[in-house]
């Protein structure tokens, strides 16, 4: 009976050496939680009472992408503005006003000229396409409000500068589209040089 009581008894104390020991899988440790032995996730910091069997990986944050409602054209060789304008169907004014530029007269190959702002992702995707229409759904689609910012000194500015579209400074800023509209109470997103947007 003793010898089976000490066969028993060394068996045991194996096992639990053996487990001790074993190896755990990468990014799991071993901690001690209100006397007991618990395994912490060393990316995530979770706390898991059963010997974990899986290496621990971070969980992937799903990353939103904010939609650009600018749709921009790019300047290829021998293109002026007024043959941009006759592309997309509406006159040298209608793109003076979409466009923060200082210059007018010359333009370079590669340029990103704005020649408008899409609403959503499927009006962006339909002009891409070729449906020239699909922004001119609205009269008041390039209207912007031009409400005078509050002069409080709580607020910080950015003035726009050439070359600059709406989801450039929201960007810049760590901001949406969204955001710096209602800061500014834009309705749609075009934007001039000079023109001062509250950015907090």
């Amino acid at each position: 009976m003793k010898i089976k009581m000490g066969l028993m008894f060394i068996f045991l104390i194996t096992i639990n050496s053996y487990s001790q020991e074993k190896k755990l899988p990468k990014g799991w440790d071993r901690v001690l939680l209100e006397g007991k032995t618990v395994y912490m996730n060393l990316v995530t910091g979770s706390i898991s009472k059963r010997y974990p069997i899986k290496p621990a990986i971070k969980i992937k944050e799903e990353v939103v992408k904010e939609f650009d409602p600018t749709i921009v054209h790019v300047v290829k060789k021998g293109e002026s503005l007024s043959s941009i304008a006759r592309e997309y169907g509406f006159g040298l004014a209608k793109l003076y006003q979409l466009n923060s530029m200082t210059n007018f007269d010359e333009i370079e190959i590669g340029q990103e000229i704005v020649v408008g702002y899409a609403h959503n992702e499927e009006e962006k995707n339909a002009f891409l396409n070729g449906d020239k229409g699909a922004l001119n759904h609205d009269d008041n689609h390039h209207k912007i409000s031009k409400k005078k910012p509050n002069s409080s000194t709580a607020h910080k500015y950015h003035t726009v500068a050439s070359g600059e579209t709406l989801y450039r400074v929201a960007s810049n800023y760590k901001l949406s589209v969204e955001t710096l509209k209602k800061l500014n109470s834009l309705k749609e997103a075009t934007i001039f040089i000079g023109q001062k947007l509250r950015i907090k």
